[in-house]
């Protein structure tokens, strides 16, 4: 049987090159269309950390604002408690307003609680190179580093309010108040039982477990030091808002 052999044309050189672009430019499309698919996903992750950003500086703005009111009345609470003691006949004039304002300032809730839930994503799962505005991410880090100032700060705030309190424990009795409301809404009332006061004032001839002037200076000198931290724990958190409202302002825009 005789076997035919088919001849083949070699291919031009053109014929290589052609083929070679083709070839190529179905490569070059699916590496773009693979890029632009990364691009979007990226600006998806960016979209949705920002929107939770914005919740959660919305929510800190609230709560500062509801905690900035809470420290202008211990700082007036404690002026008005520290000027008491050096005034005349004080231990029976004013014995309930420094039962009252004492209590006051140790039952006012002052502490800054951050809903920082988007920002500990962005540092530990390295959410930040997502986010395409310089400014916005420098915002942020500076928003940050306020906090970590003003949590600094709350420890002298807090030192100093737990000696006072220790302080006030040696001076007044505690089974003497009322309360109505709550903190978490509007402001808690307090009140004094003044029957019980007054049955405490007959018996031991004073409405205070100490009559020592010197021991009411100390607690005044107290009081004046926490007023003194306070005022500046509230100037930092007034500015902390500013930095909140501010970055989502300019969130808001970049998003929009």
């Amino acid at each position: 049987m005789e076997v035919h052999h088919h001849s083949h044309k070699p291919k031009k050189w053109k014929e290589y090159i052609s083929e070679f672009f083709m070839l190529f430019m179905a490569v070059f499309a699916g590496f773009l269309a693979e890029s632009y698919l990364d691009y979007r996903t990226e600006r998806h992750k960016e979209h949705d950390y920002l929107t939770s950003l914005v919740s959660d500086l919305k929510i800190d703005t609230a709560d500062i604002g509801f905690k900035v009111g809470n420290m202008g009345d211990v700082i007036n609470d404690g002026r008005n408690l520290s000027e008491y003691v050096y005034q005349e006949n004080w231990m029976n004039k004013y014995a309930d307003s420094i039962y009252i304002l004492s209590e006051r300032m140790h039952s006012s809730e002052t502490t800054l609680q951050y809903a920082d839930g988007t920002i500990n994503q962005l540092k530990n799962a390295g959410g930040f190179r997502l986010i395409k505005s310089y400014e916005i991410t420098e915002k942020i880090k500076e928003y940050t580093k306020g906090q970590d100032r003003i949590k600094d700060h709350e420890q002298a705030v807090n030192s100093r309010f737990a000696e006072l309190i220790n302080e006030r424990s040696d001076l007044i009795y505690n089974k003497v108040y009322t309360y109505k409301g709550t903190m978490l809404v509007g402001k808690l009332e307090i009140g004094l039982k003044k029957e019980r006061l007054d049955s405490i004032y007959k018996k031991t001839g004073c409405k205070f477990l100490s009559n020592n002037q010197t021991d009411f200076v100390k607690f005044s000198n107290s009081t004046i030091t926490l007023v003194g931290s306070m005022y500046v724990y509230r100037e930092m958190a007034k500015l902390q808002k500013i930095k909140a409202t501010e970055l989502i302002k300019l969130i808001e825009k970049n998003i929009e």
